[in-house]
């Protein structure tokens, strides 16, 4: 039997780490620090001004702890540690990563029926019907996505 090499963990990486330097999606480069680390694979550099952008806001808000008077409270509140974290990500990262690799994976199921016989319409329908089931211009406009940005 052949073995096939497929490096699945550093397709995800890079497809992570592209996706964030195309949409500025700080969840897209956590996921790919985090994966890098765990699977002991290069951090791009991208990847990592995105970690130290963020590790910096976080250590001036620890200076600022411990050059404050020692009875002055300091508020950091989740609200502000949302806006350093999210940076220009928008204000919902996660959620716009949930629906931009849904929406790829939708073009890429339309884009491998097509490439293996089906007329478009037939290949949207299809993949609209599901598992899971779609509505049908989600998946049309997924495939147009798709399309337009590969």
């Amino acid at each position: 039997m052949t073995k096939i090499d497929i490096d699945f963990i550093g397709s995800e990486i890079a497809d992570l780490t592209a996706y964030f330097e195309e949409t500025g999606n700080v969840v897209a480069a956590w996921r790919a620090y985090s994966l890098s680390r765990q699977h002991n694979r290069p951090i791009a550099d991208s990847v990592m001004l995105e970690v130290d952008r963020f590790a910096t806001g976080v250590s001036a808000v620890a200076e600022r702890a411990m050059q404050t008077l020692p009875d002055a409270p300091l508020y950091f509140t989740p609200e502000k540690l949302g806006v350093l974290w999210r940076g220009n990500g928008g204000q919902n990262p996660a959620d716009a990563l949930r629906r931009d690799w849904r929406d790829r994976k939708i073009g890429h199921e339309v884009w491998r029926r097509v490439e293996s016989g089906e007329k478009v319409g037939v290949a949207i329908e299809a993949v609209a019907k599901g598992p899971p089931s779609r509505d049908t211009e989600i998946v049309r406009k997924a495939w147009q996505r798709f399309r337009r940005d590969g």
